[in-house]
């Protein structure tokens, strides 16, 4: 029998799968428009995270 704490660990376990898939595409997509020049503010805006983030990304910290 699943408990209520079961369930829940596996729908946390399922989100943050998620999250780290949709966070490594995001910063794929980073890399890939600081290379075609555009500005790091911008693409933290699009993407919305902040600029730090995308320096980050980017290895400049």
């Amino acid at each position: 029998m699943t408990t209520d704490l079961e369930r829940a660990g596996a729908k946390l376990r399922r989100a943050r799968a998620a999250l780290a898939k949709a966070t490594e595409e995001a910063q794929a997509a980073a890399l890939q428009a600081l290379a075609e020049g555009h500005a790091e503010a911008a693409v933290a805006r699009d993407l919305g995270v902040d600029r730090m983030t995308v320096r980050k990304w980017a290895g400049k910290r």
